[in-house]
C-alpha cells in the first residue's frame, strides 16, 4: 500500500527527498515520468520536471499528478521544493492545494503545511525569511543566478498566487508540541498555507510531529529537511531493512557528470581529480552549444569513449569559462547528455551532478525509474536503475550539496570500500 506520495519539480529533488523515506525504512521508488508511477511502492518520489517549465505549465503539471496518483486514505502528500525557492514555488504550491482539495472537499479542508529549511546544508528559515548560512538568501550568488528579484520573504512570495498565509515563528515551533499543535490548528483556520520558522532539525521534527497529532488535512511542503521526520512522525513502520547492502558490484568506468557551475561543486570537483587522478574532460560551453557542426565536439565523444573503453574512472564537466546565462544553461545540460549516450551501456556507474543535467541524461539513455536505497552523505542519495538488461548505480546531487569530500565519497562507495554504506536510523 503506497503510504506517500512525493512530488518534486526537479530529478536531484526527487532523489534526496525519496531518499530520506528509504533511510526511515521504506520502499521507495523514483519515477521520471506519469508511465512509470504505477510502480507499486510503499513511496513514490516523482520528478514532474518542472523547474525548466513555463509557472502555467508547471501549475497544470502539479494539478494532473496530484489527480493521478494521490489517491488513498492516509496518504500523505508531499510537495517537494528547492531549499533556496529556485523554480515556480508559489504556482505549484496554489496547483497542489486546489487538486487535493477537489479530492478531499468539504469542512476541514486540506492547507499547506510549508517548511523549507534544512539545516544540514545551511538552510534556515528566519521570521519568513529563507537563509544559507545565516545569510538572506536575496544577497546569496543563488538568488543573482537565477535572476531572482525582492526578497526571500516567504509569505511575499506566495502572495502572487492568491495564497493567503500565515507565519508560525521559531517562539512558536518551540513553545513544545500541545503549543504548537494548538497553533497550527488556529492558523490552518485562517491560511492557506502555514510558513513555519525552522533553524535544526529538531525544529523540523517538532513541526512534523506537531502536524500529524493536529489531525487536520495538510499538504506538507518543504525540502529534504523535513522529509527526513516526517515518516517517523507519521509512525509509519519500517519495512525494509539492510536495502544498502544489496547493491551490484560495480564493473567499468565511473563517469561524473558535472552540470553544475556552482562554486561548492568545483571545489569538489577539483579535490576528486586532485586526490584521484581521475582524468577531466572539461567541455567548452562554446563547443556544447554549437553541438555536432565542430570536430571538438566529435573529438570530446572520442575522449569519453577511450576512457570507458579502458575502463578509466572519468569526469564529464561544462568548463567554468566563458561564463553563461540562464536561458543557455538547458541546452548545455542537454549537450552532455547527447555526448554520453555512446557510453551509456558500457560504464559500471554513474555519479551526476546537478538536477537539470541528471535528468537530460537519464532521459537520453532510456532510464524511466529508480529504487532509493541509502545516501552517502545527507541529501546525496544512492539508487540503483534498471538500464537496459542490468541494474545501474546512481547518485545524484544537487549542485550546491555536500561537504567538500562529497564526490570523492561517491568513488569510495562505488568502488569495493573500506567503509560500508549503511542507511541512516
Amino acid at each position: 500500500m503506497r503510504r506517500m506520495l512525493i512530488l518534486a519539480d526537479d530529478l536531484t529533488g526527487a532523489a534526496d527527498c525519496g531518499v530520506a523515506c528509504a533511510c526511515a525504512g521504506l520502499e521507495t521508488l523514483l519515477a521520471l515520468n506519469e508511465h512509470a508511477c504505477n510502480a507499486d511502492s510503499e513511496v513514490l518520489s516523482v520528478d514532474a520536471d518542472t523547474r525548466r517549465m513555463t509557472p502555467e505549465k508547471a501549475a497544470q503539471q502539479i494539478d494532473r499528478l496530484v489527480r493521478t496518483c494521490a489517491f488513498g486514505e492516509g496518504l500523505l502528500l508531499f510537495k517537494k521544493i528547492d531549499s533556496t525557492l529556485r523554480g515556480h514555488v508559489a504556482a505549484e504550491i496554489a496547483a497542489a492545494l486546489a487538486a487535493y482539495r477537489s479530492l478531499h472537499p468539504g469542512a476541514g479542508q486540506a492547507v499547506a503545511l510549508m517548511a523549507p529549511a534544512f539545516p544540514a546544508h545551511g538552510r534556515t528559515t528566519v521570521n519568513g525569511v529563507q537563509r544559507v548560512y545565516g545569510r538572506p538568501l536575496h544577497d546569496t550568488e543563488t538568488w543573482r543566478i537565477e535572476s531572482l528579484t525582492g526578497p526571500s520573504y516567504i509569505p511575499d512570495m506566495l502572495r502572487g498566487s492568491a495564497l493567503n498565509s500565515a507565519l508560525l515563528s521559531l517562539d512558536a515551533v518551540r513553545a513544545g508540541e500541545s503549543a504548537l499543535r494548538r497553533a497550527l490548528t488556529s492558523a490552518a483556520n485562517e491560511a492557506d498555507v502555514l510558513v513555519c520558522d525552522a533553524e535544526t532539525d529538531a525544529d523540523l521534527h517538532a513541526i512534523a510531529a506537531a502536524s500529524i497529532e493536529s489531525r487536520r488535512r495538510f499538504i506538507w511542503v518543504g525540502s529534504a529537511g523535513l522529509a527526513y521526520h516526517l515518516p517517523e512522525a507519521a509512525g509509519l513502520p519500517r519495512t525494509s531493512e539492510g536495502a544498502a547492502c544489496a547493491r551490484p558490484p560495480v564493473s567499468g568506468s565511473l563517469l561524473f557528470i558535472v552540470g553544475s557551475i556552482a562554486h561548492k561543486t568545483m571545489d569538489q570537483v577539483q579535490l576528486l581529480i586532485d586526490s584521484s587522478r581521475i582524468p577531466c574532460i572539461a567541455a567548452p560551453p562554446e563547443i556544447l552549444l554549437a553541438g555536432e557542426q565542430t570536430a571538438r565536439w566529435h573529438g570530446l565523444i572520442e575522449e569519453l569513449e577511450l576512457l570507458v573503453r579502458i575502463n578509466q574512472d572519468a569526469v564529464l564537466a561544462i568548463a567554468p569559462e566563458p561564463q553563461v546565462t540562464i536561458v543557455q544553461r538547458p541546452l548545455l545540460s542537454a549537450a552532455l547528455a547527447q555526448i554520453t549516450t555512446s557510453v551509456s551501456g558500457k560504464i559500471g556507474a554513474l555519479i551526476a551532478s546537478g538536477g537539470e543535467t541528471a535528468r537530460m541524461v537519464f532521459d537520453a539513455w532510456g532510464v524511466t525509474r529508480m529504487r532509493l536505497i541509502a545516501e552517502v552523505e545527507k541529501g546525496i542519495p544512492l539508487s540503483i536503475a534498471e538500464h537496459g538488461n542490468r541494474h545501474l548505480p546512481i547518485i545524484t546531487k544537487a549542485g550546491d550539496f555536500g561537504t567538500r569530500e562529497a564526490l570523492l565519497k561517491c568513488r569510495q562507495v562505488l568502488r569495493p570500500a573500506h567503509q560500508a554504506l549503511v542507511p541512516r536510523t
